[in-house]
């Protein structure tokens, strides 16, 4: 088989989605997961998600100009690796937060009348913040950055975000003076002196040669991205450079609050995942198609180390 047709292969295959799924679910059995731990499985079912969102993202907005299956494909496989992500619920729902906040931002693009998907990104942020992960509030302001990129931030889009922080917070307000117990409220508020404890992160020596790879591929996928495809549309150059910030910031995160790391994992392989399946979808070159087998080998080898 010639090398164009093994990149085709895995890169436009129908059936590249669906084997990673298979993959992911057999990881989780050879690890030893039990099929009685309902809540391992449930996560299972969220990461799945998070990847057709993934698919969604692409097809909707034509991200990549290709059929291609390789974000999703990616993201199943990058979490599949890390066994530490089988039971993280808290991580993997912020991450379907977080996805479903990506959708209704870049469905904002070029729209200045874009209040109420504002509205419903701080609203789930804060929602997620409430229920699940407290530091999800924090990531707003990306938000507004990525606003400002994608031309449809100004005063109403703003307004419409802090109304829906102020929502959330509100109703807990009033249903702790219902409940006669502000405690519930004052509990429900981000702050918390042990979340923002500065704790440089320790890793093992095979979690860094993970991390030096998807730096590696996050940089080869901004040159392909910013340098060499001045081909591509605007809109999709905006998208990724919110991806990169988003990448940026979550690594800023677990390089300096430690107790984060597990949580915040999943939504930065779904951020790398849609950036590296775009980088191997695009380029065809003999040296990516190698790249791109050794990144399935790689992945699957840190899998068996792990």
């Amino acid at each position: 088989m010639e090398i164009k047709q093994v990149h085709k292969l895995l890169s436009g295959g129908i059936l590249t989605f669906p084997i990673s799924i298979v993959l992911a679910f057999l990881a989780r059995i050879f690890y030893g997961i039990s099929i009685y731990e309902y809540e391992s499985w449930l996560v299972f079912g969220i990461q799945t998600g998070i990847a057709f969102l993934l698919l969604r993202i692409n097809y909707e907005y034509q991200i990549i100009k290709k059929r291609t299956f390789l974000p999703a494909a990616f993201f199943m496989l990058f979490t599949a690796s890390n066994p530490v992500l089988y039971s993280n619920k808290e991580g993997s729902v912020s991450a379907l937060i977080m996805c479903l906040c990506l959708v209704l931002a870049f469905k904002s693009y070029h729209h200045s009348k874009s209040q109420l998907n504002s509205f419903n990104i701080a609203l789930l942020l804060t929602v997620g913040s409430v229920c699940c992960w407290r530091p999800l509030l924090l990531f707003i302001p990306l938000f507004w950055i990525g606003f400002k990129w994608f031309r449809s931030l100004n005063i109403r889009t703003f307004f419409a975000s802090i109304l829906g922080i102020l929502t959330v917070y509100l109703f807990l307000y009033a249903w702790s003076l219902f409940n006669n117990d502000l405690n519930f409220f004052y509990g429900k508020i981000p702050y918390d002196k042990t979340m923002f404890l500065v704790k440089l992160i320790e890793l093992q020596w095979y979690d860094w040669i993970v991390v030096a790879f998807f730096i590696c591929l996050l940089i080869l996928s901004a040159i392909e991205i910013f340098v060499l495809g001045l081909s591509e549309k605007i809109r999709t150059t905006f998208f990724f450079k919110f991806l990169y910030l988003l990448v940026v910031a979550l690594f800023v995160f677990t390089c300096f609050f430690d107790s984060m790391v597990n949580d915040i994992q999943t939504i930065i392989y779904l951020s790398i995942a849609f950036i590296s399946g775009f980088y191997f979808a695009i380029n065809e070159s003999k040296l990516a198609t190698y790249l791109l087998i050794f990144t399935i080998l790689f992945f699957a080898v840190s899998y068996v180390v792990r």
